[in-house]
């Protein structure tokens, strides 16, 4: 472990970066729960940050709430196989954490009740579920992520959001979201452009603040795993970069965008490559853009780049890329939850996206490091190549900027879990 890691855990407590189980400390006395916290949701098994989220924000609660015990709402339906892969795979690191499907899904809502009847707080998870009119205007795919909130309200048990970002909300669903928001016991955004939004909309809450995305409390490593995979694919510690991509098979941008996009990426690979010499791993955030990656960025790479150019073929779990991220040089990705766990990690980061992909990039520029952040439709291949080369020029000033990232990540996860804390004690006292 560098210096650099040692001053994070520093920051963020004495958890150890190989342990097997992050939410409780080797030979740590188990603290009595006296407390229930409901979270909802956990993600999908397809992209490692939405895997990532929930034991990030199960950590954060372990560190600093360590007595309330945790119910977690998974996204699969109330009966679904995916709701025990959720318990199996969370089961790995927070063996006492209970998951339940959502019965907003279908189901009927038996755990659901159950869990809320002694919940102390409902907490809803990161990400950018809480819109209308983003994906859909459809009140039937949009209210099944706002029913634990409407619930929680209804039943005046205290609630809140941990860090999402705010997109949009069309015709009559700003009449039920903004006092929705407005009378929650908090309110964080992960980025200030989303604060901003939610402030313009009116939302007046005495907690909405910036807060970081659960995915950075995230510290689940597979150190052994990762240095068989780095001797096979011949890449030795902060001697390569990573490159993830985000394609049209998203939905979100056309093939011809996606083009352009990809044809920058591939610039940025070859310069790379011919002016280090050091290799580039192409490696995936979700499990959908596997062969896009190939298709777009390996095969038409010039032969000479090629060869120093390694393709992940197959997924992988979020621990077994978190320990691959905090030996890389720079972590290039035009996902963003790669870049919250490449900052995590300790590695700096360089994050080309584009604008549909949403407000949650602008946490680059809470975090002091706006400077890595580009747009791939906006701006030339030169930026996020400038970029990348200063980061490669001046690695110590990299891992600087890093560190104080980290720093301002670490004192709005003690200041927001306090804020959790205090709306929990609220809670309690309801049951007393």
């Amino acid at each position: 472990m560098n210096q650099h890691q040692v001053t994070r855990r520093e920051l963020l407590g004495s958890l150890a970066a190989t342990m097997v189980m992050p939410g409780l400390a080797r030979g740590a006395a188990a603290t009595p729960k006296t407390r229930h916290i409901v979270v909802t949701y956990a993600w999908s098994y397809s992209n490692i940050g939405d895997i990532g989220i929930t034991p990030g924000l199960l950590t954060l609660l372990n560190r600093y709430i360590p007595e309330a015990r945790v119910t977690i709402v998974s996204n699969a339906r109330d009966d679904a196989q995916a709701t025990e892969n959720h318990r199996a795979f969370l089961g790995r690191y927070f063996p006492d954490a209970t998951v339940i499907g959502t019965p907003f899904r279908g189901g009927d809502g038996e755990a659901f009740d159950e869990a809320m009847a002694t919940a102390d707080l409902l907490l809803y998870n990161s990400g950018t579920t809480l819109s209308h009119g983003r994906w859909s205007s459809e009140w039937n795919k949009t209210l099944p992520y706002w029913m634990p909130l409407l619930t929680a309200r209804d039943m005046g048990i205290p609630y809140g959001v941990y860090c999402q970002s705010f997109e949009m909300f069309t015709g009559l669903s700003k009449r039920l979201i903004v006092p929705l928001l407005s009378q929650a016991d908090f309110c964080f955004a992960r980025d200030g452009q989303s604060l901003e939004f939610l402030r313009e909309l009116g939302v007046k809450n005495k907690h909405l603040e910036f807060g970081p995305d659960a995915t950075f409390g995230y510290e689940s490593r597979d150190d052994r795993w990762a240095a068989q995979f780095m001797s096979e694919y011949g890449l030795k510690p902060r001697q390569f970069i990573t490159l993830t991509i985000r394609s049209s098979i998203q939905g979100f941008i056309d093939e011809k965008r996606e083009a352009v996009h990809a044809a920058k990426m591939r610039e940025l690979a070859t310069v790379w490559v011919r002016q280090t010499g050091l290799p580039v791993l192409v490696c995936p955030e979700v499990k959908h853009e596997l062969e896009p990656a190939r298709k777009l960025i390996f095969d038409p790479l010039p032969e000479d780049v090629k060869k120093q150019v390694r393709l992940k073929e197959t997924f992988w779990d979020p621990d077994q890329a978190f320990s691959v991220y905090a030996q890389a040089r720079c972590i290039v990705s035009m996902e963003m939850h790669s870049v919250i766990m490449s900052i995590a990690a300790g590695t700096p980061t360089i994050h080309p996206r584009f604008a549909e992909a949403g407000r949650k990039a602008w946490m680059l520029r809470d975090l002091g490091v706006e400077k890595w952040l580009s747009d791939l439709d906006a701006d030339p291949a030169e930026k996020p190549i400038a970029a990348l080369m200063d980061i490669h020029n001046d690695f110590d000033g990299a891992l600087r900027d890093v560190n104080n990232a980290q720093s301002i990540v670490a004192r709005r996860q003690a200041e927001t879990m306090a804020i959790v804390k205090a709306a929990v004690e609220r809670g309690a006292r309801r049951h007393a």
